[in-house]
């Protein structure tokens, strides 16, 4: 497996659900995880150690950790924050030795925030508003607390998201209206998934890092459900998870022509597993570009697939996640890991991972409730 540095610890950062929440089928959730924890982890062992939590940031299911690393931005993943009619979004300040302070925290005037991801300026911050439907944009103050909410933007069902008789094809639980599941910056643009709408789309950011008008946007096949964003290094290629078709769509960006090109739809489960109730859920690609991993919920592994020289992917490998719904899950800063947390199980599973192959093979389990996020302070 991967030569490991010996000796060399780096602080992990976990979100997890600890509040009542409204979730994709119309269900209340309620999940006994501790808010944001702090761990240790051990790049030469694999060794996981708890340090401290902050059971007060409720439903903290997205981090993001600021360009300077001096702060970190959680959402609140909640309804109803203050009696806003929607959840709130965190700032905490990050001392030498990893731990947080509270700093601020403003309502996003958007149900069930999911996402959360921070301009390379470091003068905005993002949330993707799941039951809201919108994208809520925060400025910052020049010490990255939260200043103020300056610009939303919110999803509806018109003529273009109805067009060619889209509205009689769409999920009728888990589409029954738009989703904004999430917002990620790449390269001074910010893209958006809507599950509910089935469309991608990406928004130039300014030179104070708000986004302006629409540069482009793509329609997946009714009733896919794009969910999240991985993007390759150059980003000129971008990947997307599709979690109610179990797919990963592949698009082209040409940066300059603002326009995406499809290229490629393959499926995240194995044949055998076609049958098996299951919605794919994160995405990550590997510092080199040759790497992507899924995590398939409901049949429970995580899937390992190779990138051509062309972006176009295949599979190398399903692994059991060791636990259920595998929701979130990362790649360890040296490359030798992935760390993944079974939200329903409430554990956490440490994966050695062979660089020149992308295989995966289980190491050790832990305890951890109701994890779905996880994020090293590099």
């Amino acid at each position: 497996m991967y030569p490991q540095e010996n000796g060399k610890k780096v602080k992990l950062y976990t979100g997890s659900y600890n509040a009542p929440v409204v979730t994709g089928d119309g269900s209340v959730y309620l999940g006994n995880g501790q808010g944001i924890c702090l761990w240790e982890f051990d790049e030469s062992t694999g060794e996981v150690r708890l340090e401290e939590s902050w059971p007060e940031a409720l439903n903290a299911s997205w981090l993001t950790i600021s360009p300077d690393g001096k702060m970190l931005y959680a959402v609140n993943e909640l309804d109803d924050y203050e009696g806003t009619m929607g959840g709130a979004l965190s700032a905490y300040r990050i001392d030498m030795q990893g731990h947080l302070a509270a700093d601020s925290i403003l309502p996003v005037m958007g149900a069930a925030p999911c996402h959360v991801s921070c301009d390379g300026s470091g003068r905005h911050v993002f949330t993707a508003n799941y039951n809201g439907g919108s994208m809520s944009c925060f400025q910052l103050s020049p010490d990255g607390g939260l200043a103020e909410m300056d610009g939303q933007l919110v999803h509806s069902f018109g003529e273009k998201e109805n067009a060619d008789g889209r509205e009689r094809l769409r999920h009728p639980v888990r589409q029954e209206k738009p989703h904004v599941h999430s917002a990620a910056v790449k390269d001074g643009f910010v893209w958006v998934a809507d599950l509910g709408t089935d469309e991608i789309s990406c928004y130039e950011l300014d030179e104070e890092g708000k986004p302006g008008k629409c540069a482009a946007s793509v329609f997946l096949e009714a009733g896919s459900g794009p969910r999240s964003f991985a993007f390759s290094q150059a980003g000129n290629m971008v990947y997307v998870t599709c979690e109610l078709k179990n797919r990963i769509a592949v698009y082209r960006w040409e940066k300059e022509e603002r326009r995406l090109s499809f290229v490629q739809m393959v499926s995240s489960l194995p044949e055998e597993d076609a049958g098996v109730e299951s919605s794919i859920g994160g995405i990550v690609l590997s510092d080199d570009g040759r790497y992507i991993y899924v995590g398939n919920r409901g049949a429970d592994t995580i899937g390992v697939f190779a990138v051509d020289n062309d972006g176009l992917l295949s599979p190398v490998q399903w692994i059991s996640s060791e636990g259920k719904n595998p929701r979130g899950f990362t790649l360890a800063p040296s490359g030798g890991w992935l760390l993944a947390a079974n939200q329903d199980s409430d554990n956490l599973v440490v994966f050695e991972r062979e660089p020149d192959t992308g295989l995966l093979r289980k190491k050790k389990v832990y305890e951890a409730g109701a994890v779905v996020c996880l994020l090293f302070a590099e």
